[in-house]
């Protein structure tokens, strides 16, 4: 669905350079090893836009320039996503994918800014946890979220609800039994962060002119972080028609029916 189809692979590769680009455009001055996050899926992505954001404006202010950064990150995500729905439906991609990819982008949106809000919350909690755990909750938290609002943008692509009730979805989505959703949702997140920090090469290094490797290992971190975009939305397209189209609405308490009892 998604390396067979170069409408695809090609833009979403040359989002990576043009990203590096306007990052040094604005005054960011390295590492060049944070461009291997440029594709990843939010809130993993989140983390380093708002590290990105915080070393260009500063402490608090970065927090708050991370929030424009997450809705454009959102539309490319979005509109990713629908065409690699059109991918896997029809096995081509066309501009009606972009279309529906446009429709996911308030979903897509709001899922991020859910992750980013979790991300600050937990930032204010864990350290009360010490080293130990609170590095133990800080990545769950990232698991939590990819579990939680993952299947959000493919769910507002496909579907035709508003945005809270596509974010609820999702949410139901995830947890079907048996879906092994928050399994897949922890080998994204432990396959995504080594390669983002453990391997990724200049990642402390403060220049604006990164490594021909570099720019190699970029690009196939990307690949892989759109294939797990692919992943998330064929995932989706199995687990929606499992689902209710609404959920089911609780009895009123005092006001359960009882069996009528004849005389």
């Amino acid at each position: 669905a998604v390396g067979a189809q170069p409408a695809i692979l090609v833009p979403a590769l040359a989002l990576v350079p043009a990203a590096w680009f306007a990052l040094v455009a604005a005054g960011l001055q390295g590492p060049p090893g944070r461009m291997v996050a440029l594709l990843a899926i939010p809130p993993v992505s989140t983390y380093f836009d708002s590290l990105n954001a915080v070393a260009l404006f500063g402490f608090p202010a970065g927090l708050w320039a991370a929030v424009p950064v997450v809705l454009l990150r959102a539309l490319a995500l979005a509109l990713l996503t629908g065409l690699v729905l059109e991918s896997l439906e029809a096995g081509r991609v066309s501009p009606a994918g972009l279309r529906r990819g446009l429709r996911a982008w308030p979903t897509a949106a709001l899922a991020g800014l859910l992750g980013l809000g979790l991300m600050v919350l937990g930032s204010a909690i864990l350290p009360f946890l010490g080293p130990g755990f609170g590095f133990l909750g800080s990545i769950l938290t990232l698991v939590a979220a990819v579990f939680l609002f993952g299947y959000a943008p493919a769910a507002a692509a496909r579907g035709g609800a508003g945005v809270v009730e596509n974010i609820r979805r999702s949410v139901r989505g995830a947890m079907l039994p048996g879906s092994r959703q928050f399994l897949f949702s922890m080998l994204y997140v432990f396959v995504a962060l080594p390669l983002m920090v453990a391997l990724a090469p200049e990642g402390s290094t403060i220049t604006v002119n990164p490594a021909f490797g570099t720019w190699v290992y970029a690009l196939v971190a990307a690949f892989i972080h759109l294939g797990f975009l692919g992943a998330f939305a064929f995932r989706w397209m199995a687990a929606e028609p499992l689902l209710p189209e609404q959920p089911a609405a609780a009895a009123p308490r005092g006001r359960e029916r009882r069996p009528r009892h004849r005389p």
